[in-house]
């Protein structure tokens, strides 16, 4: 299921032109104060994405949030 989630999420960044630090600059706007900090959120998106884990619940749903998606588009493509 993890899988199936990056994959999605990649195609839909990339038809959407949208890189992972765009997506992870909207998902915490406002929660960050210094660079190391954006750094640190990003990595951590990176860490799961290359471990094909499910990132915390409500990740996914600020990422349903922030990309104006339906939660089902992350898992059915």
């Amino acid at each position: 299921m993890a899988e199936r989630f990056w994959e999605n999420l990649s195609l839909i960044l990339a038809e959407r032109n949208l890189s992972w630090i765009g997506l992870t600059r909207k998902m915490f706007a406002g929660e960050f104060h210094y660079p190391s900090e954006l750094n640190r959120l990003y990595q951590k998106i990176r860490h799961y994405k290359t471990e094909q884990r499910m990132p915390q619940a409500h990740w996914v749903e600020r990422i349903v949030e922030v990309l104006d998606l339906d939660y089902e588009d992350l898992f059915r493509r």
